[in-house]
């Protein structure tokens, strides 16, 4: 008797509001993991007033976006483990639990802010003309 041959199963990505659930979460924990709960919840904000200031793009499409969260480049350092990490990690659920309180509605901390800067590096260029709306975390928020 032959055996049928195994083949891996892989998850799917998410679609619809768990897409963007998921690469809020991943994004927050991977820039804002090391820096507590205040600071995954300020950067899930600055993400949901993004897509307000972005008609016709999806939340998930924006949180992919390495201009807005750099983790999401193929490149950086963080991105493969960000890509495998999943809820059994504590500080993954938590971002679970920010990235949906944030796309319920919940902001408050970074004054509107729409960009967000890590104060460990060189201030961006597009930053160099705003003011910060907010800074926590050793994060600055800006509204352009």
């Amino acid at each position: 008797m032959t055996r049928p041959s195994l083949t891996p199963v892989t998850e799917p990505t998410p679609a619809g509001p768990d897409a963007a659930l998921d690469a809020l979460a991943r994004a927050i924990w991977a820039h804002g993991r090391d820096r507590g709960i205040r600071a995954m919840e300020a950067l899930a904000a600055t993400a949901i007033n993004r897509r307000y200031r972005s008609p016709g793009r999806t939340l998930a499409d924006l949180v992919r976006d390495p201009a807005l969260f750099a983790a999401w480049g193929p490149d950086d350092p963080r991105h493969a483990e960000m890509q495998a990490v999943d809820s059994n990690d504590p500080a993954f659920a938590a971002a679970l639990r920010v990235a949906r309180r944030a796309m319920a509605g919940a902001d408050g901390l970074v004054g509107g802010a729409d960009h967000f800067g890590d104060d460990a590096q060189p201030l961006p260029d597009w930053a160099s003309s705003l003011t910060p709306t907010a800074s926590l975390a050793g994060f600055s928020f800006y509204r352009a």
